[in-house]
């Protein structure tokens, strides 16, 4: 009788040989694999490749007069296989009947086999009938996609490496992380409870939407999932208890616009949707949802058509200009009774929603930093500035009149402007124009904006003062500066900006520079 086991593994034995590669056979036909496989060392002198190991992997040789295209494994073997921190591989060898091997195959213990082995291995193990592995089967199928081009060592080789790369280390660190997560996808375990009263039911989804720190629970069990695969025994069970839930991610993430109407450009923020999976088990008046931005909470009921929203502009909330500014007027829209906004809640996987809110009276007490910022956007708008800029209320609060006189400089007429000043040695020709060189700047939140700005004009005597007065006849900015707030000006870079700008203007007039 032909004895197709013995023919499989010589012919695996010469492809080995042929490749330069040794094939160290399995003394006891228990351990899952038949041949430990070594390779030889790359031969590399670069410095990043010496000190990698050489590759290394388990083999299980499958040999068949059929051509079936799959085998019968039993899952102890599998469990070997997959749970090895080497590479893995079933080399299928078709002898149709003839002494020489017709075809071969090679099919890679891969993260989905891996997979699919862990699932059926914990299901048998969770099973009331007999979970003894040895005695259970799992099919392992190949098909055109394993077959080797050629039935020879450089091309088991070849494909062996196609699948392990060259990297030992790395491919054993991708199989050692993909064992421990696939299964827990969905969780690694569930817990069943039950609660009394609606103001219960309610507590539980506001601590499902970060509303609240815990909630009263009793009668609790909770049991290890893998694959959704409930263990049999529970890691938790007790009669009463507190629910909390501290770390909650938002369901999905998104933006929420607000407009007069469905034309209009209105204001678009960045938001975060929170949805309570307990929503699908509470009474429609308590079903709850939380839309989350960096400066305002919206809770909306969506079955009896209520919401709450709050504002929050305070302590560690800082926003960029241009949104700072939206972010004002639309609470000042909010603060108007007779105004009424349209508004679309847009989430990655969630349909949109579009509803009417309406304002209620109460006092905007913002109208000072609504017009700073105003003024902070045209300044961020004249220094072709986008975005990155951004600011607290305390600083917007603090720096409101400076904004809105630097924005009144940079935007004026250029006719209006006028300098009294004392010099501090000689006297100046009244009978020659003079130029004064400005340095104006202004801190807006994160940064810092600044222009060097020249006053021209007849210069005259402040009878009053005795002071030296011009009156602008010309006014130019010939420079502008930008700067973060935390970022160094040294002081002799300014010192060096001013020489340019004096050979201007010296043919003509006397130049001033002034202190600041």
């Amino acid at each position: 009788m032909r004895d197709i086991g013995t023919m499989g593994e010589k012919t695996f034995g010469v492809w080995c040989a042929d490749a330069g590669l040794v094939a160290n056979g399995s003394r006891i036909d228990k351990t899952g694999w038949d041949y430990f496989v070594e390779f030889p060392f790359n031969f590399n002198t670069d410095v990043d490749q010496v000190h990698k190991s050489a590759i290394e992997c388990k083999i299980q040789v499958k040999s068949t007069d059929k051509q079936e295209g799959k085998v019968q494994v039993s899952l102890s073997n599998l469990r070997r296989l997959i749970t090895a921190q080497m590479p893995s591989f079933f080399v299928f060898i078709e002898f149709d009947g003839k002494s020489e091997a017709q075809q071969g195959y090679i099919v890679h213990v891969d993260h989905h086999l891996i997979s699919h082995v862990l699932k059926r291995l914990h299901q048998f193990e969770q099973s009331d009938k007999d979970n003894r592995f040895n005695k259970r089967k799992m099919t392992i199928h190949y098909d055109e996609s394993n077959i080797m081009s050629s039935l020879d060592g450089t091309t088991l080789k070849k494909d062996l490496l196609s699948h392990i790369g060259n990297d030992m280390a790395k491919y054993v660190e991708s199989k050692k992380a993909h064992l421990e997560s696939t299964g827990f996808e969905n969780g690694f375990a569930q817990i069943n409870f039950s609660t009394d009263g609606k103001e219960n039911v309610r507590k539980l989804i506001d601590v499902s939407l970060g509303l609240e720190k815990s909630a009263p629970i009793k009668s609790f069990k909770g049991v290890k999932t893998r694959f959704g695969i409930e263990s049999k025994s529970p890691f938790l069970d007790a009669i009463d208890g507190r629910l909390e839930m501290p770390k909650v991610e938002p369901t999905s993430t998104g933006e929420i616009r607000f407009k007069e109407d469905k034309l209009s450009a209105g204001y678009s923020f960045p938001a975060k949707l929170y949805v309570s999976p307990f929503n699908k088990m509470a009474p429609h008046e308590l079903v709850k949802a939380r839309v989350e931005g960096d400066f305002f909470d919206l809770k909306f009921y969506p079955y009896t058509g209520k919401a709450d929203y709050s504002f929050s502009f305070g302590e560690g909330v800082r926003l960029e200009i241009h949104q700072f500014r939206d972010a004002l007027k639309l609470l000042r829209d909010f603060s108007t009774p007779s105004k009424s906004l349209y508004s679309e809640f847009i989430f990655k996987n969630f349909p949109n929603i579009e509803s009417r809110v309406e304002g209620h009276v109460q006092e905007f007490p913002f109208s000072k930093e609504l017009n700073a910022l105003e003024s902070a956007c045209d300044i961020l708008s004249y220094f072709d500035v986008r975005n990155g800029v951004d600011a607290s209320l305390n600083e917007i609060a603090y720096a409101a009149d400076e904004i809105n006189q630097f924005k009144y400089v940079i935007r004026s007429d250029r006719e209006v402007f006028s300098v009294e000043f004392d010099i501090e040695d000689g006297k100046l020709d009244s009978g020659k124009k003079v130029a004064c060189i400005n340095l104006i700047s202004v801190h807006i939140g994160s940064h810092i904006f600044g222009i060097f700005l020249v006053i021209a004009g007849e210069i005259f005597t402040n009878n009053k003062t005795g002071k030296y007065q011009v009156f602008s006849n010309s006014c130019k900015i010939e420079k502008k500066i930008l700067s973060k707030k935390d970022s160094v000006i040294h002081k002799e870079d300014l010192l060096a900006a001013i020489p340019p700008i004096e050979k201007k203007y010296s043919d003509e007039y006397q130049v001033i520079v002034m202190n600041s």
